[in-house]
């Protein structure tokens, strides 16, 4: 079949229509593209049997060369580019997203707990952590509860899609079982950084994701939702940050790992 017209591009991979009612998501040439594809298509495969907002998935296939994932085609925006620079909007969409979390949260699969697990292979492949600082974190992780929760673990607002038919979540890549207090502060990370998404447009990049004040805005209401719903305390979520922070490390180019390594190492100095 042939590619249709582009929708997005990612680190990883670029999304094209396929068909009439479906996207093809191409992963980039890397040396470990057919292994990221197999892992994000068993996951799809995983999270289509669980009955949450999810594009409907229909397999793994090869175009030109490249591994892809077919999924059912979603109209509408991300939420990230409908939010509106004013307190409503962003009010608004940070509470949809802390409620889409915890109803996800709801959701116990019968899968092992890996969430953990996967966080200290990330350590070992961390070359700016030295040896020290790895046995500090792994011994922080051992302490932390397994958790048997769905955690989408890159849950944030381009991540979900606002459709005619009501919120869907997308890109499943790092879906893990653990604590929902992982996944709170994955999210809480992200939306604290000053970093901004790769693709963003310039009317987006010079909105609001560029005014330190409305995004501390949206993430204070973003908490104080969730924490609503869900009884979580704060320190629930701040035991599992240094992980979280040193497990972001190899994920982010080389300007921004200073950054990280500074915040985690001020943290681990507490």
């Amino acid at each position: 079949m042939k590619l249709g017209a582009l929708i997005g591009v990612g680190n990883t991979a670029s999304v094209y229509e396929w068909g009439s009612t479906e996207v093809i998501k191409l992963f980039h040439d890397c040396f470990d593209a057919a292994s990221e594809a197999g892992k994000e298509a068993r996951n799809a495969e995983i999270v289509d049997g669980l009955n949450v907002r999810t594009p409907r998935f229909s397999g793994l296939v090869e175009h030109e060369g490249k591994p892809g994932l077919v999924y059912e085609r979603i109209e509408g925006k991300t939420m990230l580019r409908q939010i509106e620079s004013t307190a409503e909007s962003i009010d608004y969409h940070a509470k949809l997203m802390a409620q889409l979390q915890f109803e996800l949260h709801q959701v116990r699969v019968r899968n092992d707990s890996n969430l953990k697990k996967e966080l200290e292979n990330r350590l070992n492949w961390t070359e700016e952590l030295n040896d020290g600082e790895k046995r500090q974190i792994r011994a922080i992780l051992a302490s932390l509860p397994e958790g048997n929760a769905l955690c989408h673990y890159d849950f944030h607002p381009d991540n979900i899609i606002l459709s005619p038919n009501g919120p869907v979540i997308i890109d499943w890549m790092n879906v893990l079982i653990g604590d929902p207090a992982a996944d709170v502060a994955r999210s809480s990370m992200i939306l604290q950084s000053t970093d901004l998404p790769s693709n963003a447009p310039e009317w987006l990049a010079n909105g609001w994701l560029s005014n330190r004040e409305y995004r501390v805005w949206f993430y204070e209401q973003y908490w104080r939702e969730y924490q609503t719903l869900s009884g979580m305390l704060l320190s629930d979520v701040e035991q599992w940050m240094v992980p979280t922070i040193a497990a972001r490390i190899i994920e982010v180019d080389r300007v921004s790992r200073g950054r990280y390594l500074e915040n985690m190492r001020s943290r681990l100095a507490r």
